[in-house]
């Protein structure tokens, strides 16, 4: 053995090392692969641990020295690359994985990127903004690995989701880790929304609640992660299957010591760990192991009609469709639906509660029927459609009067998305609701039903809560209410004749 080579061996022992003393997911996983690939998945995990150690270590106020390390750090490995030499061992055999595996090297820009925001940046307001940081952190770590395991060329998303979901996981059982840190990953508006303060450090009723949703976050991911095992040859299949199994697991710990992260830090037991890769040694298919995971199995939201519904860009223009069970979980991408104010002759408004084996905000009093256009369908017919259907009730004089008001809910594993027109008919007889959509109906004066709605004495949904204020605006008697003009909805809501004559 050459000099250079024994130099290699002794770096790759020593990222070996790392990963069994602090990545000991990494480390089983990859124990399932064959010598030569195991040691370019402990070098990654090593280069990573090395930068994260630099910004952890120096605790929630890392001053400028701080900085000038991480630079002299990417310095070191960037000329260990370019020269393929580092007097550092565990260097030199991170570099000889990035050439011979022809990692990008945008893929390191990425990594050490994120890693200098840790530096400065303490919170972040929303989950988009958290995935802008988690892209450099997590996504990039799986995008690093696909030189490793060979997979077919379609692996990369599955790959990406794989490193987002695991980055989560760390997120939600290293809370109280990252708080002494100075540092809080969950998202600022989900906090809010909860009524959740992690610095209390108290696992209470919205801290659970706000934990819950993450949680299904991480376990969706999972599942798009779980898309690509197929895509992988059969050692590699292996060694990811056991890491993602292996992680997902620790969400069920969180779950048990009932999402109180401020304690103690959840764990798999290394013997877990070694009898789940050995199963995965024995078993002839680990696909079939990790579909039988908790994290792998979609909830049963309970749809009662799993019609499509249109997807909408930013500005409103249709950009495909997909089944509502399909678009409707944790991070719902934006689509279009309607809400209807029905009113009686008097102007009296038609109160509906949802039923309470709805799936989406069960039990909630709301406005009179909400739903989603099928595509191609104009949203009158679609508003006439859902009455029938939730009230066996007929509409007449259907009238545009919000036509550009969108929103976002949160629930417990679900958010609401939506480009949603608001909009106000007549009832043309008595409602018949129908028992799986609408648990009671009830006329309230309008007046009275703002005005408490308005003071914060009626609780309804959040979609109510923010239309009521807009269509108080419009006048004090509903059935007077303006015509909004159709031409100010929303691309996706112009097909037809969006809103007739009533």
């Amino acid at each position: 053995m050459t000099s250079l080579e024994a130099h290699l061996e002794t770096g790759y022992a020593r990222c070996a090392a790392v990963a069994r003393e602090h990545g000991t997911t990494y480390y089983w996983g990859a124990r399932l692969l064959p010598r030569a690939e195991r040691r370019h998945v402990f070098a990654v995990y090593t280069l990573a641990r090395l930068a994260d150690d630099i910004v952890d270590l120096a605790g929630p106020d890392p001053g400028p020295g701080t900085g000038a390390s991480l630079d002299a750090f990417e310095a070191r490995f960037r000329e260990a690359v370019a020269t393929d030499a580092s007097p550092d061992p565990v260097l030199a055999a991170v570099a000889r994985t990035a050439r011979e595996r022809r990692i990008p090297d945008e893929c390191f820009t990425r990594f050490f990127t994120a890693m200098r925001t840790d530096l400065t940046r303490r919170t972040y307001e929303t989950w988009e903004d958290l995935l802008g940081y988690m892209d450099g952190s997590a996504a990039v770590i799986g995008e690093m690995m696909l030189p490793v395991l060979h997979p077919l060329a379609e692996a990369r998303a599955p790959a990406r989701a794989l490193g987002l979901a695991f980055q989560l996981t760390n997120f939600l059982r290293d809370v109280g880790e990252d708080l002494d840190r100075g540092r809080v990953y969950l998202p600022q508006e989900d906090l809010r929304h909860f009524g959740a303060d992690p610095w209390q450090r108290t696992a209470d009723e919205p801290w659970r609640a706000v934990m819950a949703f993450q949680v299904e976050r991480a376990r969706r991911l999972y599942r798009e992660a779980d898309e690509g095992l197929a895509l992988l040859p059969p050692a590699s299949r292996r060694c990811v299957a056991t890491a993602r199994v292996l992680y997902a697991r620790i969400l069920e710990r969180v779950e048990a010591a009932g999402y109180d992260v401020f304690s103690a830090r959840a764990r798999v037991p290394t013997p877990a760990k070694a009898r789940l890769a050995a199963r995965m040694v024995l078993s002839r298919d680990p696909v079939r192991l990790v579909a039988r995971d908790r994290a792998a199995r979609r909830p049963d939201l309970g749809w009662v009609a799993d019609d499509p519904v249109v997807l909408v860009d930013d500005a409103g223009a249709p950009t495909g469709s997909a089944a509502k069970s399909a678009v409707h979980h944790d991070d719902s991408p934006l689509h279009l639906g309607f809400s209807c104010y029905v009113l009686d002759a008097e102007g009296r408004l038609l109160v509906t509660t949802r039923a309470a084996s709805k799936p989406s905000f069960p039990g909630v009093e709301t406005n009179t029927v909400c739903g989603h256009p099928r595509p191609g369908e104009p949203l009158e017919d679609a508003v006439r459609r859902r009455a029938r259907d939730e009230l066996g009730l007929e509409l007449t004089h259907v009238r545009l009067v919000l036509p550009g008001f969108r929103y976002r809910a949160r629930m417990a594993g679900v958010v609401e998305h939506e480009v949603c027109p608001v909009l106000v008919a007549r009832a043309a007889g008595p409602a018949r609701p129908d028992p799986t959509e609408v648990d009671e109906v009830r006329w309230v004066p309008w007046a009275a039903f703002a005005a408490d709605v308005r003071a914060g004495r009626r609780a309804v949904s959040p979609w109510c809560a923010e239309q009521v204020p807009l269509l108080d605006a419009l006048g004090e008697d509903p059935r007077s209410w303006p015509v909004a003009d159709p031409a100010e909805l929303p691309a996706a809501a112009r097909v037809g004749d969006p809103v007739g004559a009533g």
